[in-house]
């Protein structure tokens, strides 16, 4: 008996925290969520949230650098609801409200076992959300955080997932019609430039644009001028190095920790590379 009344206690408790979490995220909620398809868009409202089952996660969050309890909806559920089955030759690209963009192929999460959520509500907070340090701000990362379960919670998965924050669009296109914006078909590429290239789409592609595809959190870095047309390369390797040193509290974070000499010369390469192939249409 006392282990039936301690079960129901807990069930009772934690429905209580959906309730509280689920009230913080009503209060603090800014806008729909829209799912783009070709030439379809979809706007998801709160009334089609409220036609999906809430589920909770646990996860090891890379954002937070601590495990992590929220309450949201599975990203296939919401594909399901729409009418939207996965391929694993497209990219889903997440646009945040601050124009941050982060892209991860259909094909390698199919593969990898991992699994999207689309996180409404911070189960760790009785009211809102714990706030995140950008830059010179303390931030929201609702209404939507997306976040992933993975295989084994504290196990690193075998893919780069993106976990973009204050999420308000997710798009979905064909794998190669980005391609030859960021890398066109060209006789004159070398290892250098196909290594930067694989470089700056996997450090850099979420906040800057190149030739009009990319984030728009920083600034774009081809059109209509090429960023090595206005800055010399020992500049732009210590600035990509450490931001911090030349702007307090940047957004953008440094490199110096993950990124060699080599890889920077590579993604100068590369830009420099693409400063001979502007497309802006």
């Amino acid at each position: 008996m006392i282990n039936m009344s301690l079960k129901r206690w807990r069930s009772f408790g934690f429905i209580v925290l959906l309730f509280i979490a689920l009230n913080g995220y009503a209060k603090e909620s800014g806008g729909d969520l829209t799912i783009v398809q070709g030439q379809t868009k979809r706007v998801i409202t709160k009334d089609d949230f409220r036609q999906l089952s809430l589920d909770s996660i646990v996860v090891q969050d890379p954002v937070y650098k601590k495990r992590k309890r929220y309450m949201g909806y599975w990203l296939s559920d919401i594909f399901s609801f729409i009418g939207i089955h996965p391929q694993p030759n497209t990219v889903w690209t997440f646009t945040a409200l601050d124009g941050y963009k982060a892209s991860i192929a259909a094909g390698d999460v199919l593969k990898s076992g991992v699994k999207a959520f689309i996180a409404v509500a911070d189960l760790d907070k009785t009211e809102g959300w714990e706030k995140i340090q950008q830059g010179k701000e303390r931030i929201s990362p609702g209404p939507y955080y997306l976040v992933w379960q993975t295989p084994l919670v504290d196990v690193t998965p075998p893919i780069k997932l993106p976990w973009p924050y204050q999420m308000v669009e997710i798009s979905i296109h064909q794998a190669d019609e980005a391609g030859q914006k960021l890398f066109p078909d060209s006789n004159d590429k070398n290892e250098s430039v196909t290594r930067g290239y694989k470089i700056f789409k996997q450090n850099c592609l979420a906040c800057h644009s190149l030739n009009l595809e990319g984030g728009v959190v920083g600034p774009e870095l081809n059109v209509p001028k090429n960023i090595l047309e206005y800055e010399d390369r020992k500049f732009l390797k210590e600035f990509i190095g450490n931001p911090s040193s030349f702007r307090a509290k940047s957004k953008m974070p440094g490199f110096n920790s993950t990124l060699s000499a080599q890889d920077m010369d590579d993604v100068l390469d590369y830009l420099a590379w693409m400063g001979k192939h502007k497309n802006s249409e």
